[in-house]
């Protein structure tokens, strides 16, 4: 008789232990751990400090030269090392613990922001730091998703990077703001601030974050273009890993042109400064609202099951442009865009749960390098077209008509619940050995 309660017992205890693992998701579970509390806080600052470098320098060139064309090549040059050389960087920083790699970024950064304080430095020696600067970014991204995925797992990991998300947004926001207003009073006290900054979050992540040595050993280590292309193969070839990211790709290259056309649809309704000012805003309050929102009360597995539907919001959001709104209607639009954002918190977390580790790093750069270069070239098409003479209203339309098809093709192919769970399982570290 003793024998005949196990089963069901079993089975009630796999259903508990399900429902706890599928109930919704709680912050103080990630404020609650101190490594990934100090993380968050480490890339707040250090992300305010990016932002404010770029208004910094983009406005010290202007000051200096009066060139509108020097000052947008200094703030669009941030955006160069994507074009191969982060790929590259994401394997050399493959070799190294991650969070060793933030620090040492955040502190190069600090000590190359503190040579632009020196008095009469030419512009092109500007733009080269500038460039430099830039360059460590890729490096640091990688670094600090592998380091997240590293402190945490499971949906502890999809809340940490919606708060990343966006804290990261809102740290723009303070950054730009910031730098603006340091940048007006003298642009070399914006540096300075910037250059503390980087080093007060590399300091939180030596005193806070624990210490994970690399899994890759020194003596397997080939050719480091031999790893990068090693990464960029893993990413094609991996179906959740090229789904996901094509995802990720096709979304930012929508949710991103309504913020990037700001000026110029601004312009189209006879605005000013301040009305390109008020679609950006809108457009990253919806972000961080819809994506708290979207983690906070929807059980992760209705958000899984969410992703494919609600992929097709941002096109739908964008088409309204084809009615040439007034700007109430285009506040919504841009308010649409930054909530069809929601998503990508998820779909982020299956990304870094299915690369395995010591691989985090190239392929974190890969897929970073594709996201960056597919919302510029939305964005840069945009205009250009509007450029020609299309009104701006009627090319987002059919941009987001447009994305509709994108979005059916990597929908249809996205993967199952089943091979999702078999790719993060596959990309686990293996348990250690338990001795006889």
């Amino acid at each position: 008789m003793s024998n005949q309660n196990p089963q069901p017992a079993a089975a009630g205890a796999a259903d508990g232990a399900a429902q706890e693992e599928d109930r919704k998701p709680r912050f103080s579970e990630v404020f609650g751990d101190r490594e990934a509390a100090a993380f968050l806080g480490a890339y707040c600052l250090s992300n305010i400090g990016s932002m404010l470098n770029r208004v910094a320098v983009t406005y010290l060139v202007w000051n200096q030269t009066g060139s509108s064309a020097l000052a947008a090549a200094t703030f669009a040059i941030s955006f160069a090392p994507y074009l191969g050389l982060a790929q590259v960087l994401g394997a050399i920083v493959d070799r190294y613990a991650y969070r060793s790699v933030m620090i040492v970024c955040d502190l190069l950064r600090a000590a190359l922001v503190a040579l632009l304080l020196v008095p009469g430095l030419p512009v092109p020696a500007m733009m080269v730091i500038v460039f430099a600067v830039a360059a460590v970014q890729p490096a640091y991204n990688a670094a600090r998703v592998a380091t997240l995925a590293q402190i945490l797992t499971g949906d502890r990991l999809s809340v940490a990077i919606a708060l990343t998300f966006s804290a990261g947004a809102t740290a723009q926001i303070i950054g730009y703001l910031s730098g603006g207003l340091l940048s007006a009073v003298d642009p070399h006290t914006a540096l300075a601030v910037n250059a503390v900054l980087f080093v007060v979050s590399a300091v939180a992540i030596v005193g806070l974050v624990r210490h994970r040595p690399s899994v890759n050993k020194r003596e397997e280590r080939r050719h480091v273009l031999a790893e990068t292309a090693d990464g960029l193969r893993m990413l094609r070839d991996n179906k959740v890993l090229r789904t996901v990211s094509l995802g990720i790709w096709g979304l930012f290259a929508l949710t991103a042109v309504p913020e990037g056309v700001a000026v110029l649809w601004a312009a189209h309704l006879g605005g000013d400064a301040r009305t390109q000012g008020v679609i950006m805003a809108v457009d990253a309050v919806g972000a961080v609202t819809a994506t708290l929102l979207f983690t906070r009360f929807v059980r992760p597995s209705v958000r899984d099951k969410l992703i494919r539907p609600l992929a097709f919001l941002a096109p739908a959001v964008l088409a309204g442009g084809l009615l040439d709104p007034p700007l109430a209607g285009v506040l919504l639009i841009a308010a649409g865009a930054g909530v069809a954002n929601m998503i990508m918190a998820p779909m982020n977390a299956t990304l870094a749960q299915c690369i395995p580790d010591g691989w985090r790093g190239r392929v974190v750069a890969a897929a970073n390098s594709g996201l960056q270069l597919s919302q510029g070239i939305a964005i840069a098409g945009v205009g250009l077209v509007v450029e020609f003479g299309v009104p701006v209203p009627y090319v987002v339309g059919v941009w987001g008509l447009i994305g509709f098809g994108f979005q059916y093709l990597v929908t249809r192919n996205w993967p199952t619940a089943a091979e999702i769970a078999a790719a993060k399982t596959a990309a686990a570290p293996a348990a250690p050995a338990t001795p006889a």
